[in-house]
């Protein structure tokens, strides 16, 4: 990560539930998806996209999306939404820091962006979302059937129900997972 000034400050690898993760924020990441009970894939395989070799961070088989961890803004947009395209599939961007869930669920610091592919897996032929959409989306859970999405919240709430049909289900911040991750502390030195 480089900082304004110049000054880079790099990632401090981190083990945890055997993985060797890059940074700790993946490895927080991966404490989140372990709280929220959403299945998750490190670095599954490699792509080539336009020549450009690409591993992506966490696969969610669950949610049919691969999760990309940055820990600031500097990334390559072009080459995410290019990978989305390819490969028919949501890639979802967290930048930046996990969200404080006592700071509201659309403050400035929560932001998942979700790229979204032409005809992604599952959608019907013809529907077209060749583009960057979805700035501060989050996780939702279901209070009535416990299925996990991943949506901006105040879309939600004007939905006001989930797909499951049950009238009075709500979606809701993944709260207590997104204080685990922040939470999450690991042995000094537990750095790969």
């Amino acid at each position: 990560m480089i900082l304004k000034g110049g000054m880079v400050i790099k990632a401090i690898p981190t083990r945890y539930k055997g993985y060797h993760f890059r940074s700790r924020l993946e490895a927080r990441w991966a404490v989140f998806f372990d709280t929220a009970k959403i299945k998750w894939e490190y670095e599954p395989q490699g792509y080539v996209v336009d020549g450009v070799p690409y591993l992506p961070d966490f696969h969610l088989p669950d949610l049919h999306c691969y999760f990309e961890v940055k820990g600031s803004s500097g990334y390559d947009l072009d080459l995410l939404q290019r990978f989305a395209r390819e490969i028919k599939r949501l890639v979802v961007v967290a930048e930046g820091q996990i969200p404080d869930p006592d700071e509201g669920t659309c403050g400035e610091e929560i932001g998942l962006q979700v790229l979204y592919p032409a005809n992604p897996e599952g959608w019907p032929d013809g529907i077209v979302h060749d583009m960057a959409w979805g700035y501060k989306d989050m996780f939702l859970r279901c209070d009535g059937c416990d299925r996990v999405v991943i949506m901006n919240e105040v879309y939600s709430s004007m939905k006001e129900a989930c797909s499951c049909g049950d009238r009075h289900a709500r979606l809701m911040p993944l709260s207590d997972a997104l204080s685990a991750a922040r939470a999450a502390r690991f042995e000094h030195g537990a750095g790969v």
